[in-house]
């Protein structure tokens, strides 16, 4: 048995947007919550945009979302400018900085969402050189603007690894955009991504409980510059040579792992949980 801590907690108010660190989360059987409940939607398309599509979405890396004291919600630009979410100036502002007609919107529940995506040469992954629309909250509750499942999680253990494979090139965890950040109290996966086959494991952190999935694909996101860390096209292509995942769906690389809440709760950094080897 292995137990891990949380050393840190995320949540990203606006999809594809930079995020906020925080000491606690609370979670809702279909979302965390605050997390990714907006978003920017191209007026004239009716697409959501994610950096997915780096061009010219990858650049909504570069702002920010925060809350507040209060509660409220605000977007700082690159240029240090804050805007009330939902707000006419925001929506004009980021139509400016992208070329594209687009509005801040609050997520729908149960409204199907696409977004576009532009995946580079992976070698031996099933999305390589390709440009496909796909689903928002695609094995999750479509109560938020999340890609997949309501919650990502990665291990620092499998951080340290990817850092060891790959040359002087500045990881942080703000490339992978997740909810949760686990250290083990061990030595447990050194020299290896530990979480790499988590897969169907249940387990109660704090007062909740969540049910881990599987395995995350990662797209070229984690491969963008953004605030602190420059363009690394070698992620992606180090993580497909040594974390590749066979899905029913076809192959990629992974990091990280999708989780869905089976029970609400509050989560706070230090909290523990213990997998069973």
């Amino acid at each position: 048995m292995t137990t891990y801590s949380i050393t840190e907690l995320w949540r990203y108010p606006v999809k594809s947007m930079g995020g906020e660190r925080v000491e606690s989360l609370e979670l809702r059987t279909s979302a965390v919550v605050g997390d990714r409940q907006w978003a920017v939607r191209n007026s004239e398309t009716g697409k959501i945009a994610s950096a997915k599509r780096p061009r010219p979405y990858g650049q909504l890396l570069s702002w920010s979302a925060r809350t507040q004291a209060d509660g409220g919600l605000v977007v700082v630009s690159p240029d240090g400018r804050v805007y009330a979410v939902g707000s006419e100036e925001l929506d004009a502002a980021l139509t400016e900085a992208l070329g594209e007609p687009v509005q801040v919107v609050e997520v729908e529940k149960g409204r199907e969402e696409t977004y576009g995506s532009e995946w580079p040469e992976i070698p031996g992954t099933v999305l390589s050189d390709v440009e496909v629309d796909l689903p928002i909250a695609a094995i999750t509750e479509k109560t938020s603007f999340v890609d997949a499942s309501a919650v990502h999680i990665i291990v620092n253990q499998s951080m340290k690894h990817l850092a060891s494979l790959l040359d002087g090139v500045e990881l942080g965890v703000e490339r992978f955009r997740p909810n949760i950040v686990l250290d083990a109290h061990d030595d447990v996966g050194s020299g290896e991504f530990a979480d790499l086959a988590w897969k169907d494991i249940d387990f109660k952190i704090g007062n909740a409980e969540l049910r881990i999935g599987d395995a995350t694909p990662r797209c070229v996101m984690t491969t963008l510059a953004q605030p602190g860390y420059e363009q690394a096209k070698s992620v992606l292509q180090v993580l497909a040579a040594t974390a590749r995942k066979e899905f029913d769906y076809g192959a990629f690389a992974c990091f990280g792992t999708n989780a869905e809440v089976t029970a609400a709760g509050t989560i706070k950094v230090g909290d523990t949980f213990t997998v069973t080897d």
